[in-house]
């Protein structure tokens, strides 16, 4: 993949908007005479070349783990609008409010892409989830429990729904089952559908019939935080690395087949 290919994601009116939001302090304070109407300077100050090298410092070690160019963006975005709401602060309060104003409009009328592409997922009904995950045990799944009510269940839905389709092979599939409806389901796999509960969504990743590693892990005492992206699952499930593995048993089951038709 070129270059430009990898831009190509970020040529989208709330990508580009949201950089230009983000860096807008920073042309305003080199913009000639534009900066010495609103600031009475278009030098910046030492302190603000020392926020700006935390800052670097800061999305570097936060973009670390990153997956994709999109998610490395909107994190740098973040931190780059905070940075700019210090700023504008420090010269005016108005500045600064009228700079969230600006930022909270963003979210309202120009939001973050969502996947609204075809997926891959089989929606369970109750007990027939445990028979298909034992019927064959050479099927990997990867299943997700949610409920309807949930804010985050309803957010990590086209996720689920774009992974589905990008990795779904006849070894490897996709589930959702919703355990509002289904409860006894949810009490057989440890998860907590109060609505305090911190376990929603839960996703599961079962190998040869049992399961292999869930997220969020619920511990003795608290359930840990975790945060569904696309990346996030990407690496705690190890994905790309079970979508290959199933590949390659795909690809020998098929060469076995093919050989016992000769042999026949």
């Amino acid at each position: 993949m070129t270059f430009f290919q990898e831009l190509r994601p970020l040529l989208k009116p709330h990508y580009i908007s949201n950089l230009l939001i983000a860096v807008l302090y920073f042309i305003l304070k080199s913009t000639p005479g534009v900066c010495e109407t609103l600031f009475r300077s278009c030098q910046l100050e030492l302190r603000e070349y020392e926020w700006l090298t935390f800052l670097a410092c800061v999305v570097v070690l936060k973009n670390r783990k990153q997956g994709n160019i999109e998610e490395y963006v909107s994190t740098a975005c973040l931190f780059t609008k905070a940075l700019s709401t210090i700023c504008f602060f420090n010269y005016s309060i108005s500045y600064g409010l009228l700079y969230i104003l600006l930022c909270l409009a963003h979210v309202m009328f120009l939001p973050k892409p969502v996947y609204m592409g075809p997926e891959s997922i089989v929606y369970f009904r109750g007990p027939n989830l445990c028979e298909e995950i034992e019927r064959d045990r050479k099927v990997t799944w990867l299943i997700t429990f949610f409920v309807a009510w949930s804010p985050k269940c309803v957010t990590f839905a086209p996720v689920f729904s774009e992974l589905s389709h990008g990795y779904s092979l006849d070894n490897l599939k996709f589930g959702k089952i919703d355990v509002s409806r289904y409860p006894e389901i949810a009490e057989k796999y440890n998860i907590n559908i109060g609505a305090l509960s911190r376990q929603l969504p839960t996703v599961i990743l079962f190998q040869e019939g049992k399961e292999s590693e869930r997220r969020p892990v619920p511990t003795k005492h608290m359930t840990l935080k975790f945060d569904f992206t696309k990346e996030n699952v990407l690496r705690e499930f190890q994905l790309n690395d079970v979508y290959h593995e199933c590949k390659k048993a795909l690809s020998a089951r098929k060469k076995d087949k093919a050989q016992d038709k000769k042999e026949q």
